[in-house]
């Protein structure tokens, strides 16, 4: 009897996945349908399609075992694409992340277990729905007429974090890594969305590839939030990124090079990524290293109330390895990243994560993970472990 009732359980959740997902296909169907058909009396594609809708929602649950906190996140984002001709297009996109509980937020606090945490705030540090994109991008721009290799020069408001040091293993926290260690280069001080612009060269076998960033050094999580202060804020620092990308056989090799004028901080970076296809399925390693100084100055850096001018020099460095195994509907994930600064008083964390996810369908896939913390003896971190379970629907 309770097999029986077991199996009918697992038949009910299954069909239940299978109905949710019929839904999803059909809603995307509709409103690409009704918007195109909007669209349609304003301008007619040829060969291409004239609009894109693509949308993503992560709910992710998870419980720190030693100190016996849980909680539960939802988050959520659309991208409009509108494509004026075969090379420019015109990119809207629209991000949700819930406010974190007490218990939530007690989570984070012992160390950030999640990169979609905290990513959508007001000013009064609550989550909302928010524009965090909105750009012109050119695919053809300054491609020499015999190059065989991409390119992209993109100008608006952008996503900067997600526009230095990226890779295929390690750069979404809605389908790989969720550590914000592993899933960028945290030694980069790169604000978060924010006006600039961007021009990409992919590299090939035979050409060199390389990434131009120039923005203003803060972003909306550093005006909490206000638009107007992004978007109209006279004599704004910059931010400024350069990389170079070297392609051989399965392996890529970046090294790049950054300066946040407001956050008086200067940092060189390298990435290591590595693929190898083999008859059941495919192996991928990433090596992240990057160097940081920042000068830090005034009160809160002052040892010496005699030396008002007192400065010191922060330094940061950071090393992450991570690798993924994939096969049929499995992949497999393993990281780890040891940060390091240094001041008056050294500070070393060292932290790791597993998940195993499955994909149900093109449009869904469901992973469990686990998260460890080892800080050093000298640390005021606490060692901790968080272990979840993370749902993702795209469409």
């Amino acid at each position: 009897m309770r097999q029986s009732l077991f199996s009918l359980k697992i038949s009910a959740r299954r069909y239940g996945i299978g109905k949710v997902v019929q839904l999803l296909i059909t809603l995307k169907l509709f409103i690409s349908g009704v918007l195109f058909s909007i669209h349609s009396q304003a301008y007619t594609p040829k060969d291409e399609q004239a609009l894109t809708i693509d949308a993503s929602t992560i709910w992710t649950t998870q419980q720190n075992t030693k100190q016996g906190f849980s909680s539960s996140l939802f988050s959520a984002n659309i991208d409009l694409g509108l494509q004026l001709n075969t090379q420019q297009l015109i990119q809207l996109g629209i991000e949700y992340s819930q406010t974190p509980d007490e218990q939530g937020q007690a989570l984070f606090a012992l160390f950030e277990s999640s990169a979609d945490v905290l990513t959508t705030q007001d000013a009064n540090e609550a989550g909302r729905v928010q524009i965090s994109t909105f750009y012109w991008q050119d695919s053809g721009a300054f491609k020499q007429p015999n190059s065989n290799t991409d390119s992209e020069l993109t100008i608006g408001l952008l996503d900067i974090e997600g526009g230095v040091d990226t890779n295929g293993i390690a750069n979404d926290e809605n389908t790989q890594f969720l550590l914000p260690a592993l899933v960028n280069n945290t030694s980069i001080y790169t604000p978060d969305y924010t006006l600039g612009i961007r021009y990409v060269k992919q590299p090939s076998e035979n050409e060199l590839g390389y990434t131009l960033l120039v923005s203003r050094s803060e972003g909306l999580a550093d005006k909490q939030g206000n638009y107007a202060d992004v978007l109209m804020q006279g004599n704004s620092q910059l931010f400024i990124a350069s990389e170079l990308k070297w392609r051989v056989n399965n392996s890529e090799v970046h090294l790049g090079a950054w300066k946040n004028r407001a956050e008086a901080a200067t940092g060189i970076y390298s990435a290591l990524q590595y693929h190898q296809p083999i008859s059941t399925g495919e192996f991928a390693l990433l090596v992240r290293m990057g160097f940081t100084k920042q000068q830090q100055s005034g009160v809160e850096t002052q040892t010496d109330i005699t030396s008002l001018e007192f400065k010191q020099t922060l330094t940061h460095s950071t090393l992450s390895v991570a690798s993924t195994w994939t096969q049929s509907n499995w992949q497999l994930g393993l990281g780890v990243a040891t940060e390091r600064q240094q001041a008056f008083q050294d500070f070393e964390a060292h932290q790791g994560e597993a998940w195993l996810k499955y994909t149900l369908h093109d449009m869904v896939s469901v992973s469990v993970f686990n998260q460890w913390q080892w800080p050093d003896k000298q640390s005021n971190r606490v060692q901790a472990r968080h272990s979840g379970l993370r749902l993702s629907l795209q469409f």
